[in-house]
């Protein structure tokens, strides 16, 4: 088996594969700790690992954990599978590339656009040979809520709600509606953007708030919320071929 981490800004999402099957998920709030990472993986025998992480650089606890694992650290150097044209990649989101890696496997003939929806959304495309062109980032959900209270005096702070308002009749609806709808038009916009440039373009949704446009948007072709562990899986796998 092989246990991935995609470490992200709130959350940590962990996974198992057995070849190219991914077996088990978990979510956990913030870093994951010890005993609850030996919990996920009680009774499993765990062969090699691979860590992404958009934060906390948290490698070599991790691989105290499992002295007789091999563990990959998936950073700007490591070798990948795809190109990318991104002309800083040292500040390139690992989240990213992991996304676009497994957007290329996932339609390997196409040009794909993966958009993840985090604290932030990211909107990267690939093209059909293999190489990242680049993207954009913008401000998520929660985000965009939370600066509407900041940044202004009278404005309350609002939660997240499983539905985006259809109109604000509040105050609170009004800002639920704001940003929420305008993800989604955001979303449909770009979408149009990138199409016009890359005709029959795929697009894949991804991330903790994907639902909020897969649903109802007829652009969406695909949803793949586990997106980002399949691309740290199959950089691990590109990486452990490159060593045999």
């Amino acid at each position: 088996m092989k246990l991935i981490f995609d470490i992200g800004n709130t959350r940590t999402k962990i996974g198992l594969f057995s070849n190219d099957d991914l077996k088990k998920t978990t979510v956990i709030s913030g870093t994951p700790k010890k005993e609850q990472v030996m919990g996920f993986c009680k009774d499993v025998q765990i062969d090699s690992i691979a860590i992404s992480s958009v934060g906390l650089d948290i490698f070599d606890k991790i691989a105290a954990w499992f002295p007789k694992c091999s563990v990959l650290n998936i950073d700007p150097n490591t070798p990948l599978p795809i190109k990318t044209n991104y002309q800083s990649p040292s500040t390139l989101g690992i989240d990213r590339i992991c996304g676009v890696v497994a957007g290329n496997k996932y339609f390997p003939e196409s040009n794909v656009l993966v958009i993840d929806m985090g604290t932030c959304i990211t909107y990267d495309v690939i093209n059909s040979n293999k190489t990242h062109l680049g993207g954009g980032i913008s401000p998520g959900y929660k985000m965009r809520l939370d600066a509407m209270h900041k940044f202004t005096s009278r404005l309350p702070q609002v939660e997240i709600e499983p539905t985006i308002p259809e109109i604000g009749t509040t105050t609170n609806h009004s800002l639920l509606f704001g940003a929420g709808q305008g993800i989604k038009a955001e979303i449909a916009g770009i979408i149009l953007y990138f199409s016009a440039k890359h005709p029959k373009l795929k697009v894949i949704l991804t991330g903790g708030n994907h639902l909020m446009v897969e649903q109802g948007n007829e652009n969406a072709i695909f949803a793949a919320p586990n997106l980002i562990l399949e691309g740290i899986h199959d950089i691990l796998l590109h990486n452990e071929k490159l060593n045999d």
